[in-house]
């Protein structure tokens, strides 16, 4: 059972160090505002009783779903492949959850004045909001991010 518990907060710091060093390339967007933000939604999945703490046990069974998830294959064992597509995965639904909370009035787009709750994207709405209709949409803040990936590749 140690083992184990090793094993996973091993993978577990990896997974993390893997997700920091994809965003540091970003790390000067990843202050104040949207740091905060991040670090409010991760704190808020691993305290699942609410009690404003994080008890061991919150930490590795939130880690231990990470794995899970990653682990397609089901072979306990996490391949590169495995961790990449994990990873892709969580930053795709932290976006989704990071959408759906500055949507405040749940029609499925971002006005400036919600975006604003998402500084690195009210930052660029202008040019995110390509037919300029004032609001952008799941589609148009993909588009941008992938225009964004494919320029640093």
């Amino acid at each position: 059972m140690k083992k184990t518990i090793h094993w996973l907060a091993a993978v577990s710091c990896f997974a993390l160090s893997a997700s920091w060093s994809h965003a540091a390339p970003m790390a000067h967007d990843m202050q104040g505002a949207m740091g905060e933000q991040m670090a409010d939604m991760h704190f808020k999945e691993m305290d699942t009783n609410s009690d404003a703490t994080i008890s061991k046990a919150e930490f590795d069974a939130v880690h231990d779903k990470h794995f899970q998830d990653m682990d397609t294959n089901g072979d306990s064992k996490l391949t590169r492949d495995e961790m990449k597509a994990g990873h892709k995965q969580m930053l795709k639904a932290g976006m989704h959850n990071r959408f759906e909370e500055a949507d405040a009035n749940h029609d499925g787009a971002l006005s400036r004045e919600e975006a604003e709750k998402m500084p690195r994207m009210s930052k660029r709405f202008d040019k995110m909001d390509t037919n300029k209709d004032g609001k952008l949409t799941r589609e148009e803040m993909a588009a941008a991010m992938k225009k964004k990936r494919s320029n640093r590749e």
